[in-house]
C-alpha cells in the first residue's frame, strides 16, 4: 500500500500549487501514488483527513498536510495554528498505523514564506516516506 492522502487548503492557492509540484514530484520519484482532498482552510484539514480515512479504511499509508497560515493583524492567527497543530497532532495518535505530517506553513509575512515553501515541502514529503518505511518495518 503505498498510497497517500494529500489534503491541501484553498487559501494561498498559487503557493499551494508548488506546494502540490514539490510533494508530487518528490512521491512520484519514490513509487507512490496519491489522492489529493481540498479544505477550505488549516483549522478543517484534520476533519476532512479523518473523513476521508474513515471512508476509505486500508486505502492510504500516509497524509501530508498541506497548507500556510499567514500572521494578521488579529488573534485569529494564534487560533487557527494552536487548533490547527493539536488536530493534527490528535489524529497521529489516533491513527498510529497511518503515517502522518503536518506541512502547514506559519509565518509572519511573504517573505517567509518564500524562503521556506520549497524545502520545507520538499524535506516534509521526503520525512512522511521516511516515516512510512519505519512503520512498515
Amino acid at each position: 500500500m503505498n498510497k497517500i492522502l494529500i489534503l491541501q487548503t484553498s487559501w494561498y492557492s498559487n503557493y499551494i500549487n508548488e506546494m502540490m509540484k514539490v510533494s508530487c514530484k518528490v512521491l512520484s520519484d519514490h513509487k507512490f501514488s496519491w489522492d489529493i482532498s481540498v479544505a477550505p482552510g488549516s483549522i478543517e484539514l484534520p476533519a476532512l483527513a479523518k473523513h476521508k480515512l474513515l471512508k476509505n479504511e486500508g486505502v492510504y499509508s500516509g497524509i501530508l498536510f498541506l497548507g500556510i497560515v499567514v500572521r494578521g493583524e488579529t488573534s485569529h492567527y494564534e487560533l487557527v495554528t494552536e487548533e490547527t497543530f493539536r488536530s493534527i497532532g490528535n489524529m497521529a495518535m489516533d491513527f498510529p498505523h497511518i503515517s502522518i505530517i503536518n506541512n502547514v506553513i506559519c509565518v509572519e509575512n511573504e517573505d517567509q514564506l518564500q524562503k521556506r515553501l520549497i524545502d520545507n515541502t520538499e524535506n516534509n514529503t521526503k520525512s512522511l516516506i521516511k516515516l512510512i518505511n519505519e512503520k512498515s518495518s
